[in-house]
């Protein structure tokens, strides 16, 4: 299949969000006076992703997002401090971490020679413009949208048709999704219309009702799909 387009995703696709988020998590405890012990991260990473799903499932909204995880985590390791006081601290440091997966700036600087490259996220705007700006990337894209901008997040139908709009409505075949997130990257564009790439470099196991177009655990194999 030959590709004009390809959206991307970008945390855990092509900016190593794990390490950032441990990183923003680390230095916000440290400036609330809070020693940074292992476990931390993990606990907050799964609350975090918990969120993040009910947010896609429309039972957060970004303000409550914006606070929960930070509620619940701070219930989870016995600790109290003003949610929105840390939330607005944790995000300043995020916003500073630009880590990138193995090998993504070189897909990049390869496939913006030939096809057409978009950055599609869900995330805040405070955060994910200035990371954009600091990781060197925002040359090969030719488009951003950012959820946080337009009012509308991954899988909804209207994220996409959004960024459809703003790229000319191509041929739906001429465009691949590729992304880590199985509901918000691979199901809403699959039922967008799109071919999709889901990057599991874990080697997750996929769910029965979401079939990938394409699999790959390396970013290197998208060479051989496009």
């Amino acid at each position: 299949m030959a590709y004009n387009w390809i959206f991307f995703d970008a945390d855990n696709t092509l900016f190593d969000f794990n390490h950032s988020e441990r990183e923003a998590l680390k230095n916000t405890l440290e400036d609330f006076g809070e020693l940074f012990e292992t476990h931390y991260h993990p606990v907050y990473n799964s609350i975090n992703r918990d969120c993040w799903q009910a947010f896609e499932h429309g039972q957060l909204s970004k303000a409550e997002l914006r606070t929960r995880r930070f509620e619940l985590f701070f219930h989870a390791i016995g600790r109290h401090y003003d949610a929105e006081d840390f939330a607005g601290n944790y995000l300043e440091h995020l916003s500073k971490e630009c880590a990138l997966i193995q090998g993504a700036q070189m897909l990049l600087e390869k496939l913006h020679q030939t096809h057409h490259l978009a950055l599609v996220t869900n995330g805040l705007k405070e955060v994910q413009r200035p990371r954009l700006a600091r990781s060197g990337l925002a040359a090969f894209f030719k488009m951003v949208v950012v959820s946080d901008e337009i009012g509308h997040a991954k899988p909804d139908h209207a994220f996409f048709d959004y960024a459809f709009e703003a790229i000319g409505r191509p041929d739906h075949k001429t465009v691949l999704m590729v992304g880590d997130n199985l509901n918000a990257d691979i199901r809403g564009a699959a039922e967008f219309g799109l071919d999709t790439c889901w990057y599991n470099p874990g080697k997750e196991a996929a769910r029965k009702e979401v079939k990938p177009t394409y699999e790959i655990g390396d970013l290197e194999e998208l060479h051989g799909l496009v």
